[in-house]
């Protein structure tokens, strides 16, 4: 009985070993499938890294390249803002005249005062202003000339007098950058670009007055050269006192738009854009005169000026130059968009825009109105 009670205890011990169980780790099908699950996982990852790191670095080149475009756009406004024609009054005709001129001249009684000038604001299609840029294809868009009293001079001496008076003009050029490149700047090959061209001789060079026809009116030979003066520069040859007259201020710019308006505030019944009904604006012609008024809008400022900036990034601009190499890529498209003033807002900045989205290209408008300081008000 013993004996028996032993053997009976040690058969029920806890402690008895049992075989491995077949459920424990993973089969062949299960890790093939977890495999096939990180691969997925993975190349999802990989396609998510990539669209953000394109579409940081397409705004990170759009912010960048509008930047530049924004600062000239200010730059445009500004001194567009201080446009003057130092406007006098004065007689019809000019009883005073010397010895030397009265032989074979009768003497006239003047009758009237008129308003007078010896400056000029003019603008309109880039072409119709300026000679030597290469026609529509090159120049698209608008134009604008003025004098501003922005105190730019050669002559250290003359440093602090802010009010001398200078010539400005703003218009856009499809260009190659060689002549603007410094010398010791070496590359593979030019940039063709459009540019937003800055026509600004400094108050030493200010040619109006040496451009006035016989009737003491202005021409347009003080300007009209500007465009072909920007591809004249000689590289290496410019010093810091003889730099060219036209240089960019900023690259990929498409178009600048000009439109001359009127202030309707008191007079709604009067088209803003009345003064310039297709863009163009001269202060040397009569235009819009009446019994009242017979002069019209000559020798007066625009109140109102709008302007539109057009600008692509750069990843648009070298897609574009690696299609069209040394050829502008809208041809003149850009140019024959604009042509009534009266449907800007209306149709002819959408169609432009619709435009441009066709082309695939990364866009912006810059846009204002820009009121002239010295402006007397308008009709």
């Amino acid at each position: 009985m013993i004996q028996t009670s032993i053997h009976s205890s040690v058969m029920r011990s806890p402690f008895r070993l049992t075989p491995h169980s077949k459920n424990a780790g993973f089969s062949l099908v299960e890790i093939l499938v977890s495999l096939a699950v990180l691969a997925i996982l993975l190349l999802i990852n990989v396609q998510v890294i990539d669209q953000v790191q394109s579409t940081w670095a397409a705004s990170n080149a759009r912010v960048s390249q509008f930047r530049e475009a924004r600062t000239a756009f200010d730059i445009l406004v500004r001194n567009l803002s201080q446009a003057t024609l130092n406007t006098f009054v004065d007689y019809d005709s000019n009883y005073v005249i010397t010895a030397a001129q009265n032989a074979g001249v009768t003497m006239q009684t003047p009758s009237s005062y008129l308003r007078k000038s010896n400056l000029q604001f003019v603008c309109g299609p880039s072409t119709s202003l300026l000679s030597g840029g290469g026609g529509e294809a090159l120049l698209p868009g608008h134009a604008v000339f003025f004098q501003a009293p922005l105190g730019v001079s050669e002559n250290p001496s003359y440093v602090g007098l802010d009010r001398l008076l200078c010539s400005r003009g703003y218009f856009v050029q499809f260009t190659s950058d060689e002549p603007f490149k410094p010398e010791f700047i070496l590359s593979s090959g030019n940039k063709y670009r459009y540019r937003l061209m800055e026509f600004s001789p400094p108050t030493e060079k200010n040619l109006v007055y040496s451009s006035m026809g016989a009737n003491g009116v202005a021409t347009s030979s003080w300007f009209s050269a500007a465009a072909a003066q920007a591809n004249a520069i000689n590289v290496g040859n410019e010093t810091a006192l003889n730099i060219g007259v036209t240089r960019p201020i900023a690259d990929n710019i498409l178009a600048l738009i000009i439109s001359p308006r009127q202030d309707t505030q008191a007079n709604q019944t009067v088209s803003a854009t009345v003064i310039a009904p297709r863009y163009a604006y001269d202060s040397t012609v009569v235009t819009l005169n009446t019994a009242n008024s017979p002069q019209g809008t000559q020798n007066l400022l625009p109140p109102l000026v709008k302007i539109v900036l057009v600008a692509v990034d750069e990843r648009s601009a070298e897609r574009l130059a690696e299609q069209n190499g040394s050829s502008p890529p809208f041809g003149t498209t850009l140019t024959s968009s604009f042509n009534n003033a009266n449907q800007l807002e209306s149709t002819e900045i959408p169609n432009l825009i619709k435009y441009l989205a066709s082309q695939n290209v990364n866009y912006r408008l810059f846009s204002a109105t820009v009121q002239i300081r010295s402006s007397k008000g308008g009709l």
